[in-house]
């Protein structure tokens, strides 16, 4: 497992990292990339970020275009963010996941070499986070290094590049599979369902779920989830012991962290050759990330 000692240590391994923390660390965080890369170019979306309430999303842009003075067109950008409907309404007036989407299309327009991003997933809604996503995967791809601070977890997860967490002082990598199980794992023998419940704890009551009413299990903070209908409920089984019950009702262990109910995801998306989420039909459109080493086994095993 990867671990980094200091803010300093992480900001300058060199790869995109995404952090779950709290906002005094990314407020650390953030004076630590100003300092580290101050000749470089940069840009920031903070979470506090409003722009003019007054001013239209077109004039908006169109102001930060004129200061970037890059290739990137504010018109382009604008359209790559999906904005053209909005682009006359006032900052002021706008939705979160609008307002949300102005503030990456504004990082766009300067092609940042490094960008650093708090809770950029956080107001989107799944068009926006699909956008999001995309914009930062081709980003990417051309060598830009993206810092972003995140909560919860999972949202570090959906990104590309290397995913953390905060824990006293220390910032802790994921591990990310291959694919490959080094125990063995479940074995999966075909469709039969067994019946059976999953216990969770609430602080009065033990509760039994049936594994048709869990979306996902995540793993966090060393601590197990299940996701049922957008309450998150802790169990006392560890993924691994989820894995053996549910892969027979339908589940996949779409990454080490994660295990998924099939029969819950509405879309499979691929940002880059090797980045893959999978978006589930709730009311949330709940993004889960797939790795890339289980992309192949999943679509050998359902025939997607």
């Amino acid at each position: 497992m990867t671990e980094f000692a200091s803010i300093d240590e992480l900001v300058a391994d060199g790869r995109s990292v995404h952090i779950e923390c709290s906002r005094e660390t990314s407020a650390a965080l953030l004076a630590a990339v100003r300092a580290r890369y101050r000749t470089q170019r940069c840009a920031f979306v903070l979470e506090t970020d409003r722009g003019f309430e007054r001013d239209s999303v077109a004039s908006h842009l169109r102001f930060y275009g004129n200061i970037a003075r890059n290739n990137m067109h504010h018109e382009d950008a604008i359209s790559h963010f999906n904005l053209r409907g909005v682009a006359k309404r006032k900052i002021g007036g706008l939705a979160p996941s609008t307002l949300a989407l102005v503030n990456l299309a504004r990082a766009s327009l300067f092609e940042p070499e490094i960008c650093f991003l708090e809770r950029p997933l956080s107001d989107l809604d799944a068009e926006g986070r699909s956008i999001a996503l995309a914009w930062i995967a081709e980003r990417m791809e051309q060598g830009c290094r993206f810092i972003t601070t995140v909560e919860p977890l999972r949202e570090a997860l959906l990104m590309p590049g290397v995913a953390c967490w905060h824990e006293e002082g220390r910032f802790i990598a994921v591990d990310q599979d291959d694919g490959e199980d080094e125990d063995g794992g479940a074995a999966y023998e075909g469709d039969e369902v067994r019946v059976l419940k999953i216990p969770a704890h609430t602080e009065t009551a033990t509760l039994l779920f049936d594994p048709r009413d869990i979306d996902f299990a995540e793993s966090m903070n060393k601590a197990t989830y299940l996701s049922v209908r957008g309450e998150r409920y802790q169990t006392p089984r560890t993924m691994d012991e989820l894995e053996h019950e549910l892969s027979r009702a339908g589940f996949f262990r779409c990454h080490r962290s994660f295990l998924v109910n099939v029969q819950k995801v509405a879309k499979v998306e691929r940002y880059t050759r090797n980045s893959f989420n999978l978006t589930l039909g709730d009311a949330a459109h709940t993004s889960i990330p797939l790795a890339k080493g289980r992309a192949d086994e999943m679509r050998e095993r359902y025939r997607w």
